[in-house]
């Protein structure tokens, strides 16, 4: 478990309450329309490799010593991923809030930041181009200056890990739960919010073998309008999977 202090407390009973609502999914199209995969960096050079092999195989006249596809191991494109949205609560500083008004500016938030942690846990977890090389540059950039250098020391309990090119071949999302609490000032607007997230994902290995993983905990956002990741609860549960099962053959 890593912990940077948050720097606003939240009720405790708010944490834990577990009433259920029916899930919810954000409206993304904008995040979908402007999300750019890391992997996409890396296709102008892979192009221009497999130009000049495909130069280098025309030239040996396409016999069997001719070069490989380039890249023809896998897609290095990220899975899609969206968390499900279990609840979005207002929490008031001052007596006799609106609470139906909190609570509209409480789901304006909560559709806000599951847009970034769909973001967030794609490049973490999911993105090759990310993953394969150790580079989460992008995931640091949403810390808080103050916590982005204790987030670089937890990288392999905040992402795949430093080394996961070395150990992962695939890895497929499986589900993501969130639920939002945002705290608001006696006037009504939002200076922080916890997000209390459940993350799940299969990884083939490159020694054949499939691990089951999990992430779960809270992340504590400051900044509103920027909204920058102030601090962090999260615990990494990863263990054994089977493989996948394959297709039953039809009887003939």
């Amino acid at each position: 478990m890593v912990v940077a202090a948050p720097r606003a407390r939240y009720p405790l009973g708010a944490l834990s309450d577990t009433r259920t609502q029916p899930p919810v999914r954000a409206a993304r199209a904008e995040r979908a329309r402007r999300r750019k995969p890391l992997s996409l960096l890396v296709i102008p050079v892979a192009l221009v490799l497999a130009g000049v092999g495909l130069v280098v195989l025309l030239a040996r006249g396409g016999g069997g010593g001719g070069l490989p596809i380039i890249g023809g191991g896998g897609s290095e494109a990220a899975p899609p991923f969206d968390f499900v949205v279990r609840k979005a609560r207002a929490v008031p500083t001052a007596e006799g809030a609106d609470a139906k008004a909190l609570a509209k500016e409480a789901e304006a938030v909560a559709e806000e930041l599951t847009s970034v942690l769909d973001d967030l846990f794609t490049t973490a977890f999911l993105d090759p181009g990310a993953w394969r090389d150790g580079d989460y540059d992008a995931v640091w950039a949403r810390f808080s200056e103050d916590a982005r250098p204790v987030a670089e020391q937890s990288v392999d309990t905040l992402t795949l890990g430093a080394a996961a090119g070395d150990v992962f071949e695939e890895v497929t999302p499986k589900r993501g739960t969130v639920g939002f609490e945002v705290l608001f000032d006696p006037d009504g607007k939002p200076v922080s919010a916890v997000a209390s997230f459940s993350f799940s994902a299969t990884g083939a290995r490159t020694d054949g073998t499939y691990t089951r993983i999990l992430s779960i905990g809270q992340l504590f956002f400051g900044e509103p309008g920027d909204w920058r990741i102030t601090a962090f609860d999260v615990e990494r549960a990863d263990r054994e999977a089977r493989p996948p099962s394959s297709p039953t053959p039809s009887a003939t």
